[in-house]
């Protein structure tokens, strides 16, 4: 396994188990926590559609015309 996906990987697993964690904790939700907590997983997408658009520009970097 490479390390774009390794990468990947992890990067989908901390977003998931964030996620995960969040539903399960027993906290009183206002709209900053809503806020923060829809934040830190928009991040992680982020950083993953960062990761994916770096890997495909690596990939197709040669191929230009």
């Amino acid at each position: 396994m490479n390390i774009e996906s390794k990468l990947l990987n992890r990067l989908k697993e901390s977003q998931l188990k964030y996620s995960v964690d969040s539903l399960k904790q027993p906290v009183q939700r206002d709209a900053f926590e809503y806020g923060h907590r829809t934040g830190v997983v928009a991040g992680y997408e982020a950083a993953i559609n960062v990761l994916l658009q770096l890997i495909d520009e690596d990939k197709y970097r040669d191929n230009d015309l």
